[in-house]
């Protein structure tokens, strides 16, 4: 058979059973969530097989490029019940397929065997965990909306270490001192991973993260100095998260998603990618306690969750892997310090802004804004954005060496911050039941005192985090531009 064909009969396949699954559901032969795993583990294992049948080309990637659109567009208007589960809609099929298009980019070609692990993992692993999770749910962990329990974890991490080290015996790529260590720390990693990822979520966080650093660890593509960073950074980033939660800085899954971080950053990186964005995490948390301004109108307050931590972590690390997989590491420094920055300068300019700064001004016409909504500027203010951007050029400066760039790091930091206050126009405002003098009219917040309210500015979709990503990763474009012309 061709590979033509091969790829024919995997969809067929694919899509028969998956109809299966859903006629099955709907009509009350099994439950939904039996009929879901059982298309999950499906859907997975021929993933898995479709790289030792078919050649990864261009064509191929391209027609999973065109299933995961459709997967957008079919989990938007709950075409599939069985993906419905928890009285939510779930988008972890989108997710899965997403994650599959991901990996067979980068490591179709390069690493095939990475894309086979990662899927098999997560069709088998995931939904034994879900069924072992389901029969003996207590103790359970509260995730977003739905519960993880450790039965369910522990049943992820068994499986995972099962079907890894089988694989890797089987390939001969636990031939090095610790390798074990390495395997089983992998391993719950992981695990964590998949615990603190609700909503589906995990179906792209796993396999995004094995693709990320399982190559670097074992086979031919390993690397030694990764496979020792690893193993140091465990406890140092374990017991960093630890004392975060503790002093509830994070919260409980935003402590898995800052460990993750910090493992990626130090492994793939070293130190000199993990103390800079460590000064931006510490500094701000230092200076929410010491200035405890007014939060009230603000979209998140408390402990940070993952989706904080991912918007602000999120385009430092996508500059490192820049420079792992591009080969620059030059332009990867600057990228990463220029986001770090951005992120930095924002933070502070937020915090001192709101503590000193005075009534606000509209960034485009001066006109006053409200305290603490997005889009509004004050001196203090930006006076908070440039000592920001200037702590982290300096780390830059001593533990990078990047001396001849520190001023081009300064100004794409207050620039990212400029950016985050134009964004910041387009947030999603809502309206207070009751104002006055001292309380404000407008808040960030989709629900007030549990109370839902109206939306009278803004985009509904466009959130803090959003504008947060959306302005770090302008500054890593533009750090990548200067790197490009003065390097």
């Amino acid at each position: 058979m061709t590979e033509f064909h091969w790829f024919g009969v995997l969809i067929a396949a694919t899509t028969i059973l998956t109809a299966i699954g859903e006629i099955s559901a709907r009509k009350g032969w099994i439950s939904l969530f039996n009929a879901r795993k059982g298309v999950h583990v499906t859907v997975a294992l021929c993933c898995a097989l479709a790289i030792e049948l078919i050649p990864i080309n261009n064509w191929f990637i391209g027609v999973v490029g065109a299933i995961v659109v459709f997967l957008l567009y079919s989990v938007s208007k709950k075409w599939f019940s069985i993906d419905h589960t928890h009285n939510r809609a779930s988008w972890g099929i989108f997710y899965f397929g997403l994650s599959y298009f991901l990996l067979l980019i980068f490591w179709g070609q390069k690493s095939p065997v990475t894309v086979v692990l990662a899927m098999t993992v997560m069709g088998l692993a995931d939904a034994m965990a879900a069924l072992v999770g389901r029969r003996f749910p207590i103790p359970a962990l509260k995730m977003g909306n739905e519960d993880k329990s450790w039965a369910g974890s522990g049943t992820f991490f068994i499986i995972s270490s099962i079907l890894l080290f089988g694989a890797l015996h089987q390939l001969n790529w636990l031939n090095y001192p610790m390798a074990m260590l390495v395997l089983f720390g992998f391993v719950l990693w992981l695990t964590l991973i998949e615990n603190s990822s609700a909503n589906g979520t995990d179906n792209l966080s796993v396999p995004l993260v094995f693709g990320v650093l399982f190559p670097f660890l074992f086979g031919p593509l390993g690397r030694i100095e990764v496979v020792n960073r690893f193993l140091e950074i465990l406890p140092f980033v374990t017991l960093f998260g630890l004392l975060s939660f503790r002093f509830k800085s994070l919260s409980r899954s935003g402590t898995i998603t800052a460990i993750s971080l910090g493992i990626l950053l130090y492994s793939l990186g070293g130190w000199v990618f993990v103390v800079p964005i460590l000064a931006f995490f510490m500094s701000g948390s230092v200076l929410s306690r010491l200035l405890q301004t007014n939060e009230q109108v603000l979209e998140k307050t408390g402990p940070r969750d993952p989706l904080q931590v991912i918007a602000n972590g999120g385009a430092p690390l996508l500059a490192l892997l820049f420079g792992v997989f591009g080969h620059n590491m030059d332009w990867a420094i600057i990228g990463f310090l220029g986001s770090v920055a951005s992120v930095t300068a924002d933070t502070w300019s937020t915090e001192w802004g709101m503590r000193f700064g005075g009534t606000p001004r509209h960034i485009l016409n001066l006109s006053p804004l409200e305290k603490g909504l997005s889009g509004g500027v004050t001196l203090y203010g930006f006076i908070g954005a440039l000592g920001g951007s200037v702590f982290i050029a300096s780390m830059g400066l001593f533990f990078m060496a990047f001396g001849n760039w520190f001023w081009a790091i300064v100004v794409i930091g207050v620039f990212g911050s400029v950016i985050d206050s134009l964004l910041g126009l387009l947030q999603a405002k809502y309206q207070l039941p009751e104002s006055n003098d001292q309380a404000p009219s407008m808040t960030e917040k989709k629900v007030w005192n549990g109370i839902p309210l109206k939306k009278v500015k803004g985009l509904k979709w466009i959130g803090n985090d959003v504008v947060n990503f959306c302005s770090s990763l302008l500054a890593l474009f533009a750090s990548l531009l200067f790197a490009a012309i003065t390097l």
